[in-house]
């Protein structure tokens, strides 16, 4: 019998690849390190987002906030970045950096568009979020000096880390929305466990340590209410109905209004945030995840010196996972379905948060509400248009795309989709096709919708 042999590029393949795997046990028992390696260099990597824009604006003199009072000066802050202030959302848990400043009588305010979420605790740093294309998102500290209104900037990191690059976002950078219960000083009662929350979460799991205003009938959620822990260390209760309904659009039983912006904490508002931090993560993890799986098929095609055409199966297999989840978030193929007469506000949210809506001829958008049933009335994400979903890898992209083109004109006939009705998919597709700047030519010539029948 003779020897075996291996040739030397085998070897080659062989050694790369347990290094790959070596690199991968390492990574994944320090996770939060992962994104400092190439090809995203998470530290090493300089921004370009909304607040590099607005720090290069102010400290160039082009532009100046001399508001006097600090919630005249939010005010500003949010109208130029294009943040409607109707979507403000009070957290009163000691849930941030900011904790020592925060109870049941001073909430933080959370504020967001599209590209940016804003915390805003009085008398405190502002603490911001900024989707940027290579890294996901950033983060930053604002200081105003009340003397001279001069703003100072920190991109912020290692303490964010702990909760923005930690289990909860996969441990890479990402959004959190929790739901604790917090008892009388704001305090989470962590025997009593938590909840991450999303589109996909029970109401009823929802809000615990926020203020909540506006109506949602027979639901009941966590929000207004105070927890109290039951025998020391296990657990604690919370009563659902102290915090539910009640006509309340205002906050003044809880706080003083006139110190915040607006007098509310909007429950639409909590639920498109929700929705939309979901989505970032899942765009954020795509990014990073296909970027690494390219970048490993580079390296080893580059080490053995082969021309390589197209990727490996492996790579493929990757990009095939993350286009289909995040094709399963951005079709609401998991959403919590509402009941016992949905929800309504009198807050201006729905209003502001349309502004800038995309509308095909027809006047529909992918942010006209429904709210009996679910969130909004055509269930595609509007972070399509986003900068997030824009700056995926070219091979997530098309795959998405092509993926999405099958599901809309009926082509992909599993069950998988089939709550997608055939009139609602053909209005997502005509909306797209007149909205979105790259939409594929092939979904306008796909010809009409095919009916699918659910299985």
């Amino acid at each position: 019998m003779k020897p075996a042999t291996i040739r030397f590029s085998q070897f080659k393949a062989t050694a790369l690849a347990i290094t790959f795997f070596a690199l991968a046990i390492m990574q994944g028992v320090q996770a939060i390190d992962d994104f400092e390696f190439p090809p995203i260099s998470y530290s090493d990597t300089k921004p370009n987002d909304r607040i590099t824009q607005l720090q290069t604006d102010t400290e160039s003199g082009k532009l100046k906030f001399t508001q006097k009072t600090e919630r005249d000066f939010v005010g500003a802050l949010l109208k130029e970045l294009d943040i409607p202030a109707s979507s403000q959302a009070l957290v009163f848990s000691k849930t941030s950096l900011q904790t020592s400043a925060i109870n049941p009588g001073q909430p933080r305010a959370i504020y967001f568009n599209e590209e940016v979420y804003f915390g805003w605790t009085r008398n405190r740093d502002l603490e911001l979020m900024a989707a940027e294309p290579k890294l996901g998102v950033t983060f930053y500290l604002i200081h105003r000096d009340p003397k001279n209104s001069k703003l100072s900037y920190e991109q912020h990191t290692d303490e964010c880390f702990s909760c923005h690059a930690a289990g909860r976002t996969g441990g890479r950078p990402g959004m959190v929305v929790r739901s604790v219960l917090a008892d009388a000083k704001g305090f989470p009662i962590f025997s009593a466990g938590s909840y991450t929350t999303d589109q996909s979460s029970p109401i009823a799991e929802r809000w615990g340590g926020w203020y909540v205003t506006g109506q949602h009938g027979e639901l009941r959620h966590m929000g207004n209410a105070i927890a109290i822990e039951v025998d020391k260390g296990n657990g604690a209760e919370i009563d659902r109905e102290a915090g539910a309904n009640k006509d309340m659009e205002e906050l003044e039983e809880f706080i003083d209004p006139t110190d915040y912006l607006v007098p509310s904490s909007d429950i639409i508002a909590l639920m498109v945030l929700e929705h939309q931090v979901g989505m970032h993560n899942r765009l954020i993890e795509g990014n990073y995840v296909v970027r690494k799986a390219i970048y490993r098929d580079q390296e080893i095609s580059r080490e053995l010196g082969e021309k390589r055409k197209g990727f490996s199966d492996t790579t493929k297999r990757i990009i095939d996972h993350q286009a289909e989840r995040i094709l399963n978030y951005l079709l609401f193929a998991n959403e919590v379905k509402l009941t016992g007469g949905g929800l309504d506000s009198k807050s201006s949210f729905v209003e502001d948060f349309q502004h800038n809506a995309r509308v095909s001829k027809d006047g529909r958008s992918l942010k006209d509400f429904q709210l009996l049933s679910r969130i909004f009335k055509y269930r595609c994400s509007y972070m399509i248009y986003s900068s997030s979903f824009e700056s995926l890898p070219k091979p997530l992209k098309a795959k998405i795309y092509q993926r999405l083109g099958s599901i809309l004109t009926g082509k992909d006939t599993s069950n998988q989709y089939a709550y997608l009705k055939e009139s609602e998919r053909r209005r997502i597709l005509n909306i797209l096709i007149e909205t979105l700047p790259d939409a594929p030519a092939s979904w306008k010539s796909d010809g009409k919708v095919k009916k699918v029948a659910a299985k």
